[in-house]
């Protein structure tokens, strides 16, 4: 048929043409589907991380509103009592504040002692509470299975100041929570639970019922949805699925797909009509006009590779002609994906209620103009605010903030940054440095009432100001120092602080301080001293105190009462307070051994005194050392035993039924020194030093001295005197029948060597 050579050369070449544009139309086809998924694929793992953040962001809610119910005085003090009808009543009442399904009261060893709900979570509660105290007694925040359905279960301890019992409360993952998300992400969601090892499914979904039905019967490897989105209701949705952390409980994200295929074969027609009219040109106008139709094909498929690898920011070709309904197609599928992720930008930026930067815009902000001169930060502590909070309930806490942060603004209308950083926390950034009459203004504008439903709630505020400086280097280290100056401005009466040099570096010390401690119980950086305690009648010496001693390899000599009220502070005196014990009855055991038959005392600390597991401790440790019962000695101070004095003298009742001699120390400095010196369970009585010191000098104290000497024998306590540093005081002491001094007259605190060689050369002058 094509026998000419014009006829054959013009069907080579609108041949080759045609497989020019075949390949052109399958490279841009490709790219679009391929582009369409990729950003089907983005737009879902963003989804997911907005999803992951909304069930973070709700933990944290129910966590603080559990909270809220577990430091309730009233709710403590119906667990402590026991009374159920209270207990029941308000789990029921808080639970539904709070939008909980389930409310428990749990006994510190993990049995449910009462719920709102039946639920046969056992065994699955008593595993965590169980856990969690041996990891601290922290709250839990968890995803559990039941039924096939998943919850998300809060247990927060309750502490008097132990853990006496736990509350938590249980949340279904329900379609009006994954209603919630939906609203935040764009997408669908679903929970889905397996009811039959992979074969059935039943949940909660946002989809519609149909969709959801066909979803439910045909989903059969949801955990391979994990791993890569896949495409689900013939193709209908684009789907990924999430582990909840429960046993077979998960959580599906579906991206509607179909407009996106759609657009796609709308794009691929409009190509089909275009190519066509190409060829039919190409055989009317000639080989190259028709080479010339592909250019703005090529612009095009640069165009979405662009879109694909810098999104917002390509450029999208001047094309003419067909051409444009494809460009337009693209530039919209472009501008839909720039506002998605403006949107999803600005609310991981913000605070959603009251519209503020948050913290992780604040970290992002300072770590780009970190380090640097001028300027400072104020952070702005509302005082008691969680009280308030609890009293005016959540929506009114919400109007009384959004209240403050109006005065905020007004007063920091020049500030580069306002954000919230905290529930009751807001941070100010300015470009230079603020003056003390300013922070007094500061502080003033909250001296006007606020108002809140139709009541007058005055506030304070702590005021930390942090001037910027060269050696802040990082934002942790801008909010370190920030969080020490507004603990320190809470102290003030002025409320604010402006931060000075070294505080930073003396609150790296006491964590330095805590945090060595095991290790220097390891290393031997720690050791222990004997006083020596003389006895009056015999003028002997068959007694002494034990006193423990750190020598930092770093920091040097630590005094004892620095590194004892840090340890007490953050939980770890018990670690030393056993250290020593079996340190000290180590020597003992020496001792005894050798025909000594010395008497150590050792102090013990408020937390020890609250631990009734003590006296069975001192038990078998005496035992291990094979030590008679008369070898140790304990003393406790009076404010220890205000602690919590009920148990403290049960602890204290038995040690003494052990046969542990027992003395008060400090006495006269306490809280109660006569009010319930008669109900102690002790042996023996030590007056402080601040009233020993100067009795040779200070008639006031010779009176005191004098009279706490009678009133403990009276009360049959035998009675030491610690801090005689000078004769004439001994003489006072004795002339007064006090049983046993110690002091520096005699000898300061020994090794136990040393301790040893003195006892055996004392002579009482």
């Amino acid at each position: 048929m094509l026998t000419s050579f014009r006829s054959r050369l013009i069907a080579l070449l609108l041949g080759l043409l045609a497989m020019v544009q075949l390949g052109t139309a399958v490279a841009v086809l490709s790219s679009l589907k391929e582009d369409n998924y990729k950003q089907g694929v983005q737009a879902i793992d963003v989804a997911k991380n907005v999803f992951d953040l909304s069930l973070g962001s709700r933990a944290d809610q129910l966590t603080k509103g559990v909270k809220i119910l577990a430091s309730d005085f009233a709710f403590k003090q119906a667990v402590a009592t026991q009374e159920t009808a209270t207990i029941g009543s308000v789990l029921a009442n808080h639970g539904a504040r709070i939008g909980a399904d389930v409310s428990l009261l749990i006994a510190p060893d993990g049995k449910i002692i009462a719920a709102t709900k039946e639920l046969n979570i056992a065994q699955t509660v008593t595993r965590l509470v169980q856990s969690a105290r041996r990891s601290g007694g922290a709250a839990i925040n968890t995803m559990i299975s039941f039924d096939g359905q998943a919850y998300q279960l809060v247990l927060v301890p309750i502490k008097a100041p132990n853990t006496v019992a736990w509350v938590g409360m249980a949340f279904l993952l329900d379609k009006k929570l994954a209603e919630q998300i939906k609203a935040v992400t764009g997408l669908d969601i679903s929970f889905l639970g397996d009811t039959n090892g992979g074969q059935d499914f039943s949940g909660y979904s946002t989809l519609p019922e149909r969709d959801k039905h066909d979803l439910f019967q045909e989903i059969q490897d949801v955990a391979g949805m994990s791993e890569k989105p896949q495409f689900t209701n013939a193709d209908k949705y684009l789907s990924l699925s999430i582990h909840l952390t429960a046993k077979d409980q998960w959580g599906v994200l579906h991206l509607p797909y179909k407009p996106w295929l759609e657009s796609y074969n709308r794009a691929r027609n409009q190509l089909l009509w275009i190519f066509t009219g190409a060829l039919a040109l190409a055989l009317l106008v000639g080989i190259l006009l028709a080479r010339n139709l592909t250019a703005p094909i090529e612009r095009l498929v640069e165009f979405a590779r662009q879109i694909g690898l810098v999104g917002s920011d390509a450029k999208a070709p001047a094309v003419t002609g067909e051409f444009c309904v494809l460009s337009n197609t693209m530039m919209s599928m472009q501008s839909s994906i720039a506002l998605r992720e403006e949107e999803l930008t600005n609310r991981a930026l913000h605070d959603l209620h009251t519209g503020l930067y948050n913290r992780n815009a604040v970290e992002q902000h300072l770590a780009s103009m970190l380090p640097r001169e001028n300027g400072c930060l104020v952070l702005v502590d509302i005082r008691h605010f969680k009280d308030l909070n609890n009293m005016l309930g959540f929506d009114n806490g919400d109007a009384l903030l959004l209240s403050v942060t109006e005065r905020l603004l007004g007063w920091a209308s020049h500030a580069v940054m306002q954000a919230r950083i905290a529930g009751d926390q807001f941070l100010l950034v300015f470009e230079s440095e603020i003056t003390p009459e300013q922070c007094h203004s500061l502080c003033a504008c909250f001296d006007p009432v606020f108002i809140v439903e139709g009541s007058e709630v005055h506030l304070s505020v702590a005021v930390g100001i942090l001037p910027f400086e060269e050696t802040i280097t990082s934002v942790n280290d801008a909010m370190r120092r920030l969080d020490i100056t507004v603990d320190r401005a809470k102290e003030e009466s002025a409320g604010f602080v402006f931060y000075q040099t070294g505080q930073d570096e003396s609150h790296q010390r006491q964590l330095r301080i805590i945090g060595d401690l095991s290790t220097a119980l390891e290393s031997q950086q720690m050791f222990v001293v004997y006083q020596p305690k003389v006895g009056v009648a015999g003028k002997d010496c068959n007694e002494a105190e034990a006193l423990v001693r750190w020598q930092h390899p770093e920091l040097g000599f630590i005094p004892p009462d620095e590194f004892i009220s840090l340890l007490e502070q953050a939980g770890n005196i018990q670690l030393l307070t056993h250290w020593v014990i079996n340190r000290v009855l180590s020597q003992l055991k020496v001792w005894w051994r050798d025909g000594h038959r010395i008497r150590v005392a050792i102090n013990l600390s408020a937390h020890d005194l609250v631990n009734e597991q003590l006296p069975k401790f001192i038990e078998q440790a005496l035992k291990e050392n094979e030590l008679p019962v008369e070898a140790l000695a304990l003393e406790v101070t009076e404010s220890a035993v205000m602690k919590d004095r009920n148990k403290v003298i049960q602890v204290l009742n038995g040690l003494q039924s052990l046969g542990v001699h027992l003395a008060i120390d400090d006495f006269g400095t306490g809280q109660s020194s006569l009010a319930y010196l008669r109900e102690l369970p002790v042996n023996e009585v030590k007056i402080d030093r601040a009233f020993i010191q100067y009795i040779d000098t200070n008639k006031g104290d010779e009176f005191i001295v004098k009279a706490s000497i009678e009133l403990s024998h009276s009360l049959g306590f035998q009675v030491t005197a610690e801090g005689a540093e000078n004769i004439e005081g001994v003489a006072l002491l004795e002339h007064y029948q006090c049983d046993k001094i110690q002091g520096y007259y005699f000898s300061k605190p020994l090794m136990a060597d040393d301790f040893l060689q003195w006892q055996q050369a004392f002579q009482p002058a």
